[in-house]
């Protein structure tokens, strides 16, 4: 048997390369932005970027030239999104983020919920939009396919003017996800209505605290000229979105693509919100109706948890982090923002370790196991449960054992589980676990990070 020649193997790829190319543009330039094949192509770019190229740290982030100062007061838009049944969580989250609403149009922050009202706090006005009146006065959409959850906007709204105050907080915790499904675009829209001219716009559930000093060092680096729309990435291809709860960040380039040059989009938007799961998926198959593609390359600046059940990887060590989600009682948010105000400067996810006063991890080299503790959390396909093991010296010994996979372990004396993981956590005390992590790999991969600080 002969083998093809190098040379002709090489015009093989050449020309293999070449059709792939050219079919793309094809796809591009014929196919409407949202052709499964266009989002196909465009995932599995994504993902070879992915491949080889690892997440950015905070070291190579700051090398970049911040070209695009913002100031949070002028620049940026911030959509908190509520509801009836969450808004006592509001306050607290404006306090922890200084976020500013006075009146109408003043500040720096437009509320949107499923209900209207007027709150005070700092001596200012905060009203609070119902977004959802609009649609539920639309009658074109009488007739649409899920307009049940206007008709359940309809009762609560009912019942809140009747002051049957729990019957409408009772409801919203059987149907609010539905009826948040329908606050993102007519929310979107009023921002951008109310709020113009801004570089950036965030769209935050009321539950999501954000690091600023991340964040500031993230967007001053970003062309708010592009169109951008950046979040922590879920979903398949056809359906690529941000997760609302990790914070939505949008350019004022593509907020005007939408609102100012596309708004004969808007009402197809509103009919699939009567019937879309997940109102920030909507925000992406809008978007890619035209062009707007959720750019994946900063994935893992978002994070969708509480910061002490926050699972820091080893791709994501040296990261910057810009968002905590989850916080659903206010003091969990005032705790949050009282840990994070005096913070100066880009935080990575290892700078938790130590914000929230872990040992070095140098210590659990000479004193490995921490009693009552667990830096394991929530077990998933990742993770690994192993049967039958006696003491937690067993537990660190298979975790030493699986050295490129395991970052922490946890060992509960109850069941004699031991779960090994390739993530840690700050985690909270746990009586009658015992648990540590892999000293000797985590040394090496903070050795990788410089923990820079943004001026």
């Amino acid at each position: 048997m002969r083998w093809p020649r190098p040379g002709r193997i090489r015009r093989l790829v050449s020309v293999l390369a070449l059709v792939l190319i050219v079919w793309a543009i094809l796809c591009w330039t014929f196919l409407p932005y949202d052709s499964p094949v266009v989002l196909w192509v465009h995932f599995a770019v994504a993902r070879l970027h992915s491949l080889f190229r690892p997440p950015v740290s905070a070291k190579d982030w700051l090398s970049i030239e911040p070209r695009f100062p913002v100031d949070f007061d002028l620049d940026v838009a911030f959509i908190a999104k509520t509801g009836y049944g969450t808004h006592g969580r509001l306050l607290a989250q404006l306090d922890a983020l200084d976020l500013v609403v006075d009146g109408e149009t003043a500040g720096n922050t437009i509320v949107i919920a499923d209900f209207a009202t007027e709150l005070q706090h700092n001596g200012r006005r905060v009203v609070v939009h119902d977004v959802l009146a609009p649609l539920a006065r639309d009658k074109t959409l009488v007739k649409e396919k899920g307009y049940e959850r206007i008709t359940k906007y309809n009762d609560m709204t009912e019942a809140i003017q009747a002051g049957r105050n729990e019957e409408a907080k009772s409801a919203t915790k059987s149907f609010g996800w539905e009826l948040d499904a329908l606050k993102f675009i007519p929310g979107m829209d009023l921002a951008y209505q109310r709020l113009p001219d801004k570089k950036w716009y965030i769209i935050l559930d009321d539950d999501t605290y954000l690091v600023q000093g991340s964040l500031h060092a993230m967007l001053d680096r970003l062309d708010p000229t592009i169109p951008a729309y950046l979040g922590n990435a879920v979903g398949d291809f056809k359906g690529r979105f941000a997760h609302g709860g990790s914070a939505v960040i949008i350019s004022g380039a593509a907020m005007s693509l939408l609102f100012d040059q596309n708004r004969e989009l808007l009402p197809a938007a509103y009919i699939s919100s009567l019937s879309e799961t997940w109102g920030d998926k909507l925000v992406a198959t809008t978007f890619q109706k035209i062009g707007v593609y959720l750019d994946e390359r900063f994935n893992h600046f978002f994070n969708g948890e509480r910061p002490v059940i926050t699972r820091i990887t080893a791709d994501r060590l040296c990261s910057p982090i810009i968002s905590f989600h989850g916080l659903a009682r206010p003091e969990q948010m005032a705790e949050v923002g009282s840990q994070f105000r005096h913070v100066r400067g880009l935080v990575t996810w290892g700078h938790l370790w130590k914000l929230y006063g872990r040992p070095d991890i140098s210590e659990y080299i000479t004193n490995p196991i921490r009693p009552n503790h667990d830096h394991v959390g929530r077990l998933d396909e990742a993770s690994m449960d192993i049967e039958h093991v006696e003491s937690a010296e067993q537990c660190l010994a298979q975790c030493h054992g699986h050295y490129k996979t395991c970052l922490a372990w946890t060992w509960d004396g109850r069941d004699k589980m031991c779960h090994i993981s390739p993530w840690i956590i700050i985690g909270e005390v746990s009586p009658g676990k015992f648990s540590g992590v892999n000293a000797g790999r985590l040394h090496h991969l903070v050795g990788q990070c410089t923990n820079p600080r943004a001026k």
